[in-house]
């Protein structure tokens, strides 16, 4: 498969335009591989996981973590410079799916809040919303049903009608809008006259985190022991009031303890997330499970991966599992 194609999937699944301000997701490293019939997926683009990746033969390499945050040369030794010369010494790319994939609707971001089955969910942070335009347009002959299932059909489309004077209205998202223009300009044999305006909804929105429901109420020990079975840790770390029954649930993947008095604000009896300090824990006005940022997001990246393995058609996807950086020693007693 075409490796520019490859890129594109890699696009739509993690899609860049939603990244933070501050976060490089995208090319680490364009490599030298035209095609690839093999491509790795792992959390860290550290020297160990990229080995392995490229002695196993991908030609594409797509991390959640970055490989930098902003560009530096390459001018002293560790572990920048030695997964650039393991990378393009193979020819490979590499590729982060960072706050694009982290921020992406009911993606593997999402993996803990699906598995406990929440409802009536609704972002903790919000980092970008977008209302969709409305395009219109006219012309002498009426669409082909055929015409307008395939604008309609198409990412980011949610109407498309013509009334009787001939005036043809699609509403759409914004970035896609560019893609439909062409498609409809295809249809017709000649591009018309648009004419957009913005609309205020619906609005759709992209961010970090989730609060919802449980299903059914639980008892802190139910509930405690059906995190643990979900997560893979040596130990959670507990902090903040210890509710008797957990209703609403928060979480947010990776290091979320920014995030805690939004969690209290959303109504959540318990907040879980990774990267705990002391103060906010000693502060924290809701009960806090810290289950780890490598364990949360070690999970989304294997799900990840999964979802790749079904979107790239004659490509062999694997998943490299990380290394935990905390060990943890339990003093005897």
């Amino acid at each position: 498969m075409k490796i520019q194609n490859i890129l594109t999937i890699f696009r739509k699944l993690a899609p860049e335009e939603n990244q933070s301000s501050w976060d490089n997701s995208g090319v680490q490293i364009a490599g030298a591989a035209q095609d690839a019939d093999k491509v790795a997926v792992t959390l860290e683009p550290t020297p160990e996981a990229v080995a392995r990746c490229l002695e196993w033969g991908a030609q594409a390499v797509i991390t959640h973590h970055p490989l930098y945050m902003e560009p530096k040369a390459p001018d002293a030794e560790g572990m920048y410079l030695d997964v650039l010369r393991r990378v393009m010494g193979a020819g490979a790319w590499l590729y982060s799916a960072h706050t694009s994939l982290d921020t992406r609707p009911g993606g593997p971001a999402f993996w803990l809040g699906q598995e406990l089955g929440l409802e009536n969910g609704r972002l903790l942070e919000v980092e970008t919303g977008r209302a969709p335009v409305e395009a219109s347009f006219y012309t002498e002959e009426s669409i082909t049903r055929e015409a307008a299932d395939i604008w309609a059909n198409h990412d980011g489309v949610h109407s498309v009608s013509q009334s009787r004077t001939g005036e043809v209205r699609l509403v759409c998202d914004e970035p896609h809008w560019n893609e439909v223009a062409d498609r409809i300009e295809f249809s017709l044999g000649k591009r018309p006259l648009f004419y957009l305006r913005s609309l205020t909804a619906p609005r759709s929105e992209v961010g970090f985190g989730e609060a919802g429901d449980l299903p059914q109420p639980m008892g802190w020990d139910e509930f405690l022991a059906r995190v643990d079975g979900l997560v893979k840790r040596d130990a959670l770390l507990i902090s903040g009031p210890q509710p008797e029954t957990v209703s609403r649930v928060a979480y947010c993947g990776g290091s979320g303890s920014s995030l805690i008095d939004k969690a209290a604000a959303a109504g959540a009896d318990v907040f879980i997330t990774g990267d705990m300090k002391y103060h906010p824990a000693v502060e924290t006005p809701v009960c806090v499970i810290d289950a780890g940022h490598f364990s949360l997001e070690e999970e989304m990246m294997r799900r990840f991966g999964a979802e790749l393995d079904r979107e790239l058609d004659g490509v062999e996807v694997r998943f490299f599992e990380g290394v935990d950086p905390f060990r943890v020693y339990a003093r005897k007693k």
